[in-house]
């Protein structure tokens, strides 16, 4: 019996199991948003004090979501950028069977994840949707699910990289909330929380096994493959991977008037390079600026904006071809700018009721300094199925996770490294941030939870290792 088949038996049986069972993303919340007023309900809140509590938290990550909008808008546009596209294209030529394309595209998500969350997830299903495109090609039947979940890998290593949310609130102190303790209104630098040994070692583990797990996930019958569909092979064949190129030129009006031969000044302006190019000055300045004055530890979600502002400018280069793919790139942000306040209302159930105190306190109860760092890890994993927002969650679980590790005798950054592990681990079995990828491959939430599952347990095991040797243990403190 080769070593792989228990684990491919594991993801034949959480993939029935998906099937059967998972909705869309959007029902998902419909059932979280009910469990969360009940459990609210349960811990002795009123009827009434419940809706206060859903109204109270709906409208108070409205920073993050127009944020985090900003962010996977121009994480799409970098991704799906001409240059970006040609590099994916060569890297999806390279599989030469089942499993190396399956591992390739989870390796490459991964890194990309450690990048940007947004340029993860969407570089993951681009590079799937390449890859089973090639496949095709070549007559290589690769089960095109399975990559399209492979590439959602990234979003389990995303809190590690450099648009960590909770890692870059405690970074600064003017982001961080007047809710938190006192004691950590001072800020934990970036190289307490990401540069951690704890998290190094973690990533390095991550991207050494989780592709190699995913990889082993591919059926062996034929009848068990499910290929790229027809209608995504055309569109990718016709050269829709790169929509927004603007082969129009500046010699035709396109502005939804009668198209003309006439080259006016309005065309010049809006195809040139050089207007393009200047106003990227804006960003970069500020990008510069702000790391040059106060470090790379002190960089936050908006300096990383204005970093992936300057570099989308620049690979579209005018003002026409980024106005195109942003009009593009904002569909992938409908699904859950409409979930968004439903997640916030729940991170309200959560906050402005005892709910979440008594989730993260039974975990605290039973703690000591050896394992907290995996109950933390539970518990922090457990708050994110409900509010998926890495930072809304830290808003929300941060002040208990940082109060039982001072309590317990732990370094503070011991609380932002469990809520980085707990929210990117669950966000396999947590279809919010899968709503983009799974539009652009054109599937469902159930078709690829069944194999993001297998890779959440072999995430676990990994997590739970390393956090319990270096925190726990205090190995290389």
């Amino acid at each position: 019996m080769a070593i792989t088949d228990p684990i491919k038996r594991l993801g034949e049986w959480f993939a029935d199991i998906a099937m059967e069972y998972v909705p869309d993303p959007y029902v998902l919340v419909i059932f979280l948003t009910f469990i969360a007023a009940v459990g609210a309900l349960l811990v002795g809140t009123s009827p009434t004090g419940v809706m206060d509590a859903w109204f109270g938290g709906v409208w108070t990550l409205l920073v993050f979501m127009a944020q985090f909008s900003l962010t996977l808008m121009v994480g799409d546009a970098i991704a799906k950028s001409p240059a970006v596209s040609r590099l994916l294209r060569r890297i999806a030529g390279l599989p030469n069977s089942q499993f190396s394309a399956v591992a390739l595209t989870s390796f490459v998500a991964m890194v990309a994840g450690l990048i940007s969350w947004a340029i993860g997830l969407i570089v993951g299903a681009v590079i799937a949707r390449q890859v089973a495109f090639r496949g095709k090609e070549n007559g290589l039947k690769l089960h095109y699910p399975l990559l399209i979940a492979a590439g959602y890998t990234a979003l389990m290593i995303w809190h590690s990289g450099i648009t960590t949310s909770s890692g870059l609130i405690m970074a600064d102190p003017a982001a961080i909330p007047s809710t938190f303790p006192e004691y950590a209104q001072e800020g934990i630098p970036l190289g307490d929380t990401i540069g951690s040994m704890v998290n190094i070692v973690t990533v390095v583990l991550l991207l050494a096994v989780i592709p190699v797990v995913m990889g082993s996930l591919h059926p062996n019958r034929k009848e068990g493959i499910t290929e790229l569909p027809d209608s995504v092979y055309d569109e990718i064949s016709t050269g829709l991977e790169t929509k927004g190129d603007d082969t129009s030129g500046p010699g035709v009006t396109t502005d939804g008037g009668v198209a003309t031969a006439r080259t006016t000044l309005a065309d010049r302006l809006n195809h040139s390079r050089i207007l393009g190019l200047i106003i990227a000055i804006f960003p970069a300045y500020y990008f510069i600026t702000d790391v040059v004055q106060s470090g790379l530890g002190a960089v936050n979600l908006n300096t990383i904006n204005a970093f992936f502002i300057f570099c989308a400018i620049v690979l579209w280069v005018t003002p026409k071809r980024i106005v195109n793919q942003m009009d593009d790139s904002v569909k992938n942000v409908a699904g859950i700018l409409f979930q968004f306040p439903f997640y916030a209302g729940i991170a309200g159930l959560l906050t402005g009721t005892a709910l979440a105190a008594v989730i993260s306190g039974f975990f605290a109860d039973i703690a000591t300094p050896l394992t907290w760092p995996v109950l933390g890890l539970i518990s922090a994993g457990i708050v994110n199925v409900f509010v998926p927002s890495g930072g809304g969650q830290w808003v929300a679980q941060g002040p208990i996770l940082l109060e039982t590790t001072r309590e317990l005798g732990m370094p503070l950054y011991t609380a932002v490294v469990i809520e980085m592990m707990g929210d990117q681990l669950t966000n396999m079995i947590q279809p919010f941030w899968a709503v983009p990828a799974l539009a652009l491959a054109k599937l469902r939430a159930r078709d690829i939870l069944g194999y993001t599952t297998v890779a959440m347990v072999a995430g676990f095991v990994i997590m739970a290792i390393t956090m319990t040797l270096f925190l726990g243990m205090g190995i290389g403190a």
